[in-house]
């Protein structure tokens, strides 16, 4: 059974920017994953099935599940302060409907995502993508000397793929016999540089099971970044001290 905790923290796993990251879902955590590995330099792809917050779709006129002044990320509010010229609309979401309208769907429009989001394109599977080397050689990091692990390649729905170093499911999907996050995983897990957050909570929606859920998310984002970076924390939602 998978959990919702990054599914690799082995400290040799590290990734340094500008590493290929893909991120695979566009609900509120996948969003902000994909701009946090932003802020950091990585290239990140966001890949959505059907539509930005699709999951979200039947509650537009729902409350949004939680404090309207928690409902985004400080990295998130500073990207969208920074596109309207440093100033936030005072008027915060209240309603579901506007909550997608006024920061996810902008921020996927935002300077550091804008072009990054592949929709609608659905992720069918991952597998592990061979090395383009000598089959007889090993192919040796330059500066360790460790071994290159291979990349991870997606296959989608359209019958193309492409190859990340890195891949974070946001998906929501529980996952089940076979599958990770509702995708089909074609090697062993738990595997480096794989990450899985977010989920969805027993009578809620993915991506949006309140407060405390979103919150514990973001956690996790906070948790695969410090990982890829072999750090113990990089945490760059915590303010800055003055």
């Amino acid at each position: 059974m998978m959990t919702n905790d990054p599914i690799t923290h082995e400290e040799q796993a590290t990734l340094d920017p500008p590493g290929t990251i893909a991120v695979v879902g566009a609900g509120p955590l996948g969003i902000e994953a994909a701009l946090y590995g932003r802020y950091l330099g990585y290239k990140v792809t966001l890949f959505e099935a059907v539509a930005v917050g699709h999951s979200l779709a039947g509650q537009t006129d729902d409350p949004i599940p939680m404090m309207p002044d928690r409902c985004a990320s400080p990295l998130a509010r500073a990207a969208l302060s920074a596109q309207a010229g440093g100033e936030m609309p005072t008027a915060s979401p209240m309603l579901i409907g506007e909550w997608m309208n006024q920061i996810w769907l902008p921020l996927t429009q935002s300077d550091l995502l804008r072009g990054r989001l592949r929709c609608p394109l659905r992720v069918t599977a991952i597998e592990l993508a061979e090395l383009e080397s000598d089959p007889d050689e090993q192919v040796d990091d330059d500066e360790t000397g460790e071994p290159v692990p291979p990349d991870f390649r997606l296959t989608f729905d359209d019958g193309q793929s492409e190859d990340f170093e890195a891949v974070i499911l946001a998906t929501g999907h529980p996952g089940g016999d076979g599958d990770v996050a509702g995708i089909d995983c074609r090697f062993p897990v738990p595997a480096d540089y794989l990450f899985l957050i977010g989920g969805s909570q027993p009578g809620q929606p993915a991506g949006c099971s309140g407060e405390e859920s979103f919150w514990s998310g973001l956690k996790q984002i906070v948790s695969v970044y410090a990982s890829l970076g072999g750090r113990m924390d990089l945490d760059l939602y915590r303010p800055a001290r003055g």
